[in-house]
């Protein structure tokens, strides 16, 4: 594939991504040592990366010592896995952004990663052409960025159960609405501006829809409802301010 076109994008996202990775503090993890070469490659110049590892236990160790707020794991690891990693660490530090590198989109994959509570979910091949630099912006955000690869796993997941889910009935339309934000990636403030209603209320619905869907947060709720086909899935990717 001839990227030549994309320079200029690729460029772009780097540029923004900056201020971002700036003021993060990142681990990486992954069994893919060229990934991570690449990976440390980027940050240098940028952010502060404090820690790479190949295996979960040491990637829960350098979390532990290092203070780090953003880790970018792959789903394989030469010991433990993505998932468990990611769940293991949020169980530590709840705040910690999180973002997957799927290397094997497989169904099961990518449901335990969401599952864990991953902020993010990118197909590895995407990796050189900007879309971890977006993930990790949009993620800034505090919703679910989920690339176009990831999504259309789940959407054939979906579509081949064809049965409709019993929890639609019991959202009401404006938690619809809300969910559909949530999936989106949107922050409250965001899904208050479209759906032009106060921050309070768009507060008071994300957490009757947490309680109707028996989410415990809003990762969780993404992902009943891209499993029960409560709202359609993201095409694109979520929106993310300059």
């Amino acid at each position: 594939m001839n990227l030549t076109g994309q320079l200029p994008l690729m460029r772009e996202h780097l540029h923004r991504s900056r201020p971002v990775l700036r003021r993060r503090r990142t681990v990486i993890a992954s069994a893919d040592r060229v990934l991570i070469a690449g990976l440390v490659h980027l940050f240098d110049d940028i952010g502060p990366l404090v820690g790479a590892t190949t295996s979960e236990q040491d990637a829960l160790a350098c979390l532990d010592s290092s203070q780090a707020d953003l880790l970018i794991c792959s789903d394989l690891l030469e010991s433990g896995s993505g998932p468990s990693l990611v769940a293991a660490a949020k169980t530590l530090q709840p705040e910690l952004h999180c973002l997957m590198l799927i290397q094997r989109p497989l169904l099961s994959t990518i449901e335990a990663a969401i599952a864990a509570g991953c902020n993010g979910l990118c197909s590895r091949e995407l990796v050189g052409n900007g879309h971890l630099l977006r993930s990790v912006q949009a993620m800034e955000s505090d919703g679910m960025v989920i690339d176009p690869t990831i999504s259309g796993v789940l959407r054939h997941s979906r579509l081949s159960r064809g049965t409709p889910s019993p929890l639609s009935d019991q959202l009401s339309v404006r938690e619809e609405d809300v969910l559909r934000g949530l999936c989106r990636g949107l922050t409250n403030q965001e899904i208050a501006e479209q759906l032009h209603l106060a921050i309070d209320t768009v507060k008071h619905v994300v957490s009757a829809v947490l309680r109707k869907l028996d989410a415990r947060d809003r990762t969780q709720a993404v992902l009943i409802a891209f499993r029960n086909d409560l709202v359609d899935l993201p095409t694109p990717m979520p929106r993310w301010s300059s």
